[in-house]
C-alpha cells in the first residue's frame, strides 16, 4: 500500500479503467501526438530491452480487482507480461535484465523469449522498516539507482536516495535529506542522476515547492526541516530546480540539449510535461491537456512517451 502522501501523489483520482477513453494530450508547435496504447493501470516508468518498450504500471489502489504489472508496447497495445506482480513502482533495464521495484523488493528478471521471461531472481527484499522503492535507473557504474518511499521508517534509509548491487543486493545511501525521490535520470557525462521529489502534500495550497534534484554523493537536502521551513534551507545542498508547491515532478526524460519533466500537478492549468535547457532555465509547457495527472515520462528512440493515469500511453517528437 502506498502512503498517504504517495496516493495523493499517485492515485488521487482513482479512473484507472474508465469506459470511455480520454482525449490526448496536445503538443507544442502543433507536433503529432500518437497513442500507442491504452488501458495500463497507472504507468510509472518505461524501460527498453531486447529492442522492445516496456513500461510498469501501478494498479489502482482503490480498486484490488485492478492490477498493474509490466505491460509490452506494441501493435497498438499494451500486454502484460506473465508472471507480472500485482504492483510495479518502477522499471530499467541493463545487460539483458529488466529490473522491476514492486514495493519493499526489487527483482531482476532476464531470458526475455519474445513472450515471457524465463529467470525470476530477487535483488533485495526484507529490509527491516523499509517502505517501498520507487522509480529506478541504472547508473554507468552498473549499480540501481532508487529513492526509498516516505514510509520507510529504519533510520538507516529513511528520506534517502539510494543505490543498490544488483548481484549482491547491497545497499548504499548515497543522500539524504530527500522526501520521496520519485525518477532518476541519468545524464550524458554525469556520474550521478537528476531524480525528482516531491515535498510535502499537507502544508497548504501554496507550499513547500517541489524539488529536481542533481544528486551529489553525501549531499543533505534538508528534509524534513527544509523546505517546510524555509529559514533552515540554507544549511542544506540546494535543488537544481524549484518548482511551485504540489506541481509534483515525475518521469524524466532528456533529449537534444532540454530535459522534459512529467508535472503531476502542473503550474497551474492541470497536468502537464514541461521542458527546460539542461544546464537551466526557464520551464515551457511541451504537452498539455491530459485529462488525468501524467506520471510516466522517457526518450525512446529519438520519441518521447508519456503516460497518464487513465492508462493512456502517448508518443510524440520532442
Amino acid at each position: 500500500m502506498l502512503s498517504a502522501a504517495a496516493a495523493a501523489a499517485l492515485l488521487a483520482a482513482g479512473t484507472v479503467g474508465a469506459k470511455s477513453p480520454p482525449p490526448s494530450p496536445h503538443a507544442a508547435g502543433a507536433r503529432t501526438v500518437t497513442v500507442v496504447a491504452r488501458g495500463v493501470p497507472t504507468p510509472t516508468e518505461f524501460a527498453v530491452l531486447a529492442g522492445r518498450v516496456f513500461v510498469s504500471g501501478y494498479g489502482d489502489e482503490q480498486d484490488a480487482k485492478v492490477l498493474g504489472g509490466v505491460y509490452l508496447l506494441g501493435g497498438g497495445k499494451a500486454a502484460r507480461v506473465p508472471g507480472s506482480p500485482a504492483h510495479v513502482f518502477g522499471l530499467a533495464s541493463a545487460r539483458g535484465t529488466l529490473y522491476l521495484s514492486t514495493g519493499p523488493a526489487i527483482l531482476a528478471w532476464s531470458g526475455w523469449n519474445g513472450h515471457a521471461f524465463r529467470n525470476t531472481r530477487v535483488v533485495v527484499s526484507g529490509l527491516d522498516g523499509f517502505g517501498d522503492f520507487n522509480g529506478l535507473a541504472v547508473g554507468p557504474d552498473g549499480l540501481i539507482y532508487v529513492g526509498a518511499n516516505p514510509d520507510t521508517t529504519n533510520p538507516a534509509y529513511a528520506d534517502s536516495f539510494l543505490s543498490v548491487d544488483p548481484a549482491s543486493g547491497a545497499v548504499t545511501v548515497v543522500a539524504t535529506g530527500i522526501r520521496q525521490p520519485w525518477q532518476p535520470l541519468f545524464l550524458p557525462g554525469r556520474t550521478l542522476p537528476l531524480v525528482s521529489d516531491l515535498n510535502q502534500d499537507d502544508l497548504g495550497p501554496k507550499r513547500p515547492p517541489d524539488y529536481l534534484l542533481a544528486i551529489e554523493r553525501g549531499a543533505d537536502y534538508g528534509y524534513p526541516a527544509c523546505p517546510a521551513t524555509p529559514s533552515t534551507c540554507a544549511g542544506y545542498a540546494r535543488p537544481f530546480v524549484q518548482f511551485p508547491a504540489h506541481a509534483s515532478p515525475m518521469g524524466l526524460g532528456y533529449a537534444g540539449g532540454r530535459l522534459y519533466i512529467a508535472l503531476y500537478g502542473g503550474l497551474g492549468k492541470g497536468p502537464e510535461v514541461v521542458s527546460m535547457p539542461v544546464a537551466g532555465g526557464r520551464l515551457t509547457p511541451f504537452l498539455t491537456g491530459y485529462s488525468q495527472p501524467v506520471i510516466a515520462l522517457a526518450v525512446i528512440g529519438g520519441k518521447l512517451y508519456s503516460g497518464d493515469q487513465g492508462g493512456g500511453i502517448y508518443r510524440v517528437t520532442p
